[in-house]
Formats: structure tokens, sequence, C-alpha cells
């Protein structure tokens, strides 16, 4: 499949280089509007990897010439068009400014043609094997390289782990930030994230037991990567419970996993670069990539 490229900018202005601004700390009940209004970087590149319109990636560097560790980042929204990753641009620039390579993804949702599943998953794959041929790969240290995710993303992010292109080297780390976990059990929820579940999978678990089954994330083999998770004991669109029991599955598997469930915390705080679960999150990124 072809690719296509479009450099953006001036290299100098768009490897993120200079210290972070300093801003103040949002409380860990902070919302989506907070999140969605902060100002973002642009990408050093726009990479297309397949012919649909939201079949393309971001690719946000650091300052500096030498390779970077590589952050695979998707977004969440429900597995809905609706959201994009426009609001995880700022949660991208800043790991940027930590030291990271981020490849930032978009994909088809419920609403895309071909969006759902299979789709959807079809196409994170597809993304993340466009990775091997991205520009200025001599920035991209491969052999350290975490996938993560927020909400319906750390589903996505959590099944990748175990679905990742055979061409790369497997992620060190799979990152769930409120990840969805337990498919099943959030379709039989009623808030606004949780109806969306049977749009996504095609029907109720009853009904479409394969698509389920297909998405689950919880990995079917033993493996070297290392899964954590990080959840707001507040949060009323995706349940702590979620990451509890995945955890604790992981952990009878005999699988590496940590849970940092942060007190006063919803949903939102995980991805806003200024909350106090922001320290906590690249805190795990630099013990799992570290040289």
């Amino acid at each position: 499949m072809r690719k296509s490229v479009l450099l953006a900018g001036l290299w100098a202005a768009l490897c993120l280089g200079g210290a972070p601004a300093q801003a103040e700390t949002v409380p860990g009940s902070v919302g989506f509007s907070a999140v969605a209004s902060l100002p973002v970087p642009s990408p050093v590149a726009t990479v297309r990897y397949g012919p649909a319109a939201p079949q393309f990636a971001e690719l946000y560097l650091p300052a500096g010439s030498v390779p970077a560790p590589v952050l695979v980042l998707v977004h969440g929204g429900c597995w809905l068009n609706a959201y994009g990753l426009d609001h995880i641009r700022a949660l991208a620039g800043a790991l940027a400014a930590e030291g990271y390579a981020v490849w930032s993804l978009e994909y088809r949702r419920v609403g895309d043609d071909g969006g759902g599943w299979p789709g959807t998953g079809e196409d994170v794959q597809a993304a993340v094997a466009a990775l091997g041929k991205a520009p200025f790969a001599a920035r991209l240290d491969l052999q350290r390289t975490a996938v993560l995710g927020h909400s319906a993303g750390g589903h996505l992010a959590l099944w990748l782990a175990s679905h990742w292109p055979e061409a790369l080297p497997a992620p060190k780390l799979a990152l769930g930030l409120a990840p969805i976990t337990d498919l099943p059990a959030y379709a039989a929820g009623d808030n606004s994230c949780e109806v969306a579940t049977p749009q996504f999978l095609g029907g109720l678990p009853e009904t479409a037991p394969a698509a389920y089954a297909a998405a689950d994330p919880l990995p079917k083999t033993s493996g070297a990567t290392a899964f954590a998770l990080i959840h707001g004991a507040d949060d009323p669109i995706v349940a702590p419970a979620q990451s509890e029991a995945f955890a604790q599955t992981l952990g009878r598997a005999g699988r590496a996993v940590t849970l940092e469930i942060l007190p006063a915390h919803g949903h939102f705080a995980l991805i806003h670069p200024h909350s106090p679960a922001y320290p906590v999150l690249t805190g795990v990124l630099g013990e799992a990539l570290a040289p």
C-alpha cells in the first residue's frame, strides 16, 4: 500500500525544542472541555497508511538528534467518529517534550465507512506497521517502544500489544489509561460510552460473540511485554473495576502488571499534561523505557 508523507513546517520549530512552559496544575476532576481547549503543537510529519480520511498517524519528535524511545499513542472517544486525535495532541506534544518520539494514531471508528470491528482493529495494526517506514527513522529507537491509550483507545492499545506487527520489535510496555478491558461487562452498562459498545462490535455479546472474543484485550499467550494500568478512582465513564479485574487476571497468569488507582481523579485527568496524573504516567513510562 502506498504511503504518502506530509512534512509540516520548519524542522527547528516542530521538534518541540526548549523547556515546556510552566502551567498551573489542574485538579483530578478536570473534564473533557479542559483537555480539548489546551494549546497544541504541530506534528513533525503526518503519514497516511490507507486511503480513507481517518487512516493516518502523526509523528512528534523531541529536540536533539539522537534516537528516542517510541510511544504509540491511541486516543479514546468510545470508538465513535465524533472524537478524533485532536483532543490528545496536547498530550502527544507534552510527551515529546519529555524526550519521546510519539506516533499518534487516527483510525476509522463507528460512523466511518469500514469503522467498528474489525475495521478499527485492522487500522490500528496497519498504523503501527507503518511505523517501520516512518519519516525520520534515524530518530526512532524501535527497540524501546511502548503502546498506550486512553479509554476506548486504552482497549485498543492493550489489544495491540498481543497483535503487534511481526516486523517490529515487540513493545516493552502496554499502558492503559482508564482502559475499557471487559467488553461484555461494558456493553451491559447504559452510560453514553457503554451504549456505544454494541455499535462498535456489531451487537450484544450474545448476538456477536465472535467479535467480542476477537476484540478481547487480554493476551492469550505469554510474552515479554509488561502491562500497566492507571485509573481514576472517581471515573464515571469507565469504572476502575475494569482495570482491577484486568490486572488481577494478568497477575494470576504470571504476566508482569502494575495498577495505579488515583484518588480524586476522574476520566480525563489522565490525558491532561497539567494534572496530578501526568507525573504518574511519565514515571511509569520512564521506568519501562529506561536505557
